[in-house]
């Protein structure tokens, strides 16, 4: 098995140098030529893949960490996924020491239910969140937009969004949002 893989990788080699080494018919196009008309290409294929990219800040002085998972095609934001872990509130762990973390749990969704901030955006398409009770000292908050459904413009306009500011967020090329979030600290998970 091993000598037919190599065997065939020797032939592919030699076929890639074979048609590495034909000549041009038209004699006048310089190398550089050939090399700038396959630019294109590889531009094109960049900005029609869709790429995903996962960025983690640093630490607050309070606990917090964020972590950003910015997915995206070319200049355009397809998805956005903020997830925050935090240190909990007092009062979430006075409850999580009497009731414990399961009911705990079932307090918080119950209570993030009846937000009325949080009742403006929970049916928008495109739209989602969840807070998970992580242990007796941590919180997980999961927001995820998907820009592809989500109704931007009503969504920047809830209380609940309205910090996010996603209609500035979206007049910018992802790759430059990106670039400012690792100057501002944010470092990138390979």
């Amino acid at each position: 098995m091993m000598k037919k893989t190599v065997l065939l990788l020797g032939v592919a080699l030699l076929v890639l140098t074979g048609c590495g080494s034909k000549k041009s018919n038209s004699g006048t196009a310089s190398s550089k030529d050939k090399i700038d008309t396959t630019l294109p290409i590889i531009a094109n294929a960049e900005k029609n893949t869709v790429m995903t990219r996962t960025l983690v800040f640093p630490k607050n002085e309070d606990g917090s960490q964020q972590k950003q998972i910015v997915t995206y095609k070319g200049d355009q934001f397809l998805g956005l996924t903020l997830e925050q872990t935090s240190p909990n509130a007092d009062d979430l762990k006075q409850a999580i020491a009497q009731y414990g973390i399961e009911e705990a749990q079932n307090l918080l969704n119950k209570s993030l239910e009846e937000d009325a901030n949080y009742q403006q955006v929970k049916d928008l398409p495109g739209f989602s969140t969840s807070l998970q009770i992580l242990n007796e000292n941590e919180l997980k908050r999961v927001t995820t937009l998907d820009f592809q459904t989500l109704d931007v413009e009503k969504a920047a306009n809830t209380e609940y969004l309205k910090g996010l500011k996603l209609k500035e967020l979206l007049k910018i090329k992802p790759a430059q949002y990106i670039d400012n979030q690792i100057v501002n600290g944010a470092t990138e998970e390979k």
